[in-house]
């Protein structure tokens, strides 16, 4: 109980240091209702329908957020994988790879893995990659120095059919962008932050908070945009 009591504490404190930064800094806090997360962004953040390609080859519709502010890009691209199922049986270009009837769910589940391959792939040294969570919803995180020595800082997790994509690339000798990547949070339809107790297995058991970040009270939420 002692342990879980600090590191629920840790995660309160984090949202609350975080949101008092961005406040004082001129950052909000954005929240999507639709795809249901909250990240800080040093801005409104400019909103484009996209398509992303699976590590199966199937073709699933995205969004990207982004924010440019003092030579920084700030995105976060969300995947909806939820008609992974439907999508798959509609496809016609299967091939033996690719036509089993459960093609659908290692889709899903291969997706954190295959967006990481993504960003290895495109050039420059990896300088951390390994596995990450945000309040124990599981993912991947990596750093990489770019070719123009511009460094991108990415995390990469996937709940509930939806695959959040989390990039910030800083020009070089500008600190690396805590404030926005430290900031993601997935929440439920009434604006909760999901939050999970993981055991070793990858059990998972949400947490109850109390704290709601839609129609919160502006004194706990700080400077908010709810689209």
């Amino acid at each position: 109980m002692k342990t879980i009591n600090s590191i629920s504490f840790l995660a309160i404190f984090l949202i609350i240091f975080f949101s008092a930064i961005s406040h004082a800094q001129g950052w909000l806090e954005y929240i999507n209702r639709e795809d249901l997360f909250i990240v800080n962004f040093p801005g409104k953040p400019e909103v484009r329908e996209t398509a992303h390609r699976s590590a199966f080859e199937a073709i699933f519709p995205a969004r990207v957020y982004t924010v440019e502010k003092d030579s920084s890009i700030y995105s976060l691209t969300v995947v909806d994988y939820r008609e992974s199922e439907k999508i798959h049986s509609e496809r016609t270009d299967r091939t033996e790879a690719n036509s089993s009837n459960s093609v659908w769910v290692t889709d899903v589940r291969a997706s954190v893995a295959h967006a990481a391959q993504g960003f290895r792939s495109m050039g420059g040294e990896v300088t951390y990659d390994a596995w990450s969570d945000i309040e124990k919803i599981e993912g991947h995180q990596l750093q990489i120095t770019n070719l123009d020595q511009s460094r991108s800082f990415i995390g990469i997790y996937l709940h509930a059919s939806r695959l959040y994509i989390l990039e910030a690339t800083v020009s070089p000798g500008v600190p690396p962008p805590g404030l926005f990547q430290q900031s993601l949070g997935i929440l439920d339809e009434e604006g909760r932050r999901i939050r999970y107790l993981i055991d070793a297995d990858g059990n998972k058991t949400r947490m109850q908070i109390s704290h709601e970040w839609i129609g919160g009270e502006p004194t706990d939420t700080g400077d908010q945009l709810i689209e």
